[in-house]
């Protein structure tokens, strides 16, 4: 596997994990799969669970090269 494959790979599972976590909270709060949801539902499980996804280069810190 490419380096390019494994880092898709890895963008898919998060992508998949918040799915599963915000169609649960939609279960358990309004009874429906997020999909399912109005926008007004829908925006306040992703207030809950926002995909928050840094690709930026890790800083140096501690002053440690």
């Amino acid at each position: 596997m490419t380096n390019y494959q494994a880092y898709i790979s890895v963008q898919n599972e998060l992508a998949k994990a918040y799915n599963e976590l915000r169609n649960d909270l939609a279960k358990k709060k309004f009874n429906q799969s997020f999909d399912e949801l109005d926008e007004e539902h829908q925006k306040a499980i992703i207030k809950i669970y926002p995909q928050k996804i840094s690709e930026a280069e890790p800083k140096n810190y501690g002053g440690n090269k």
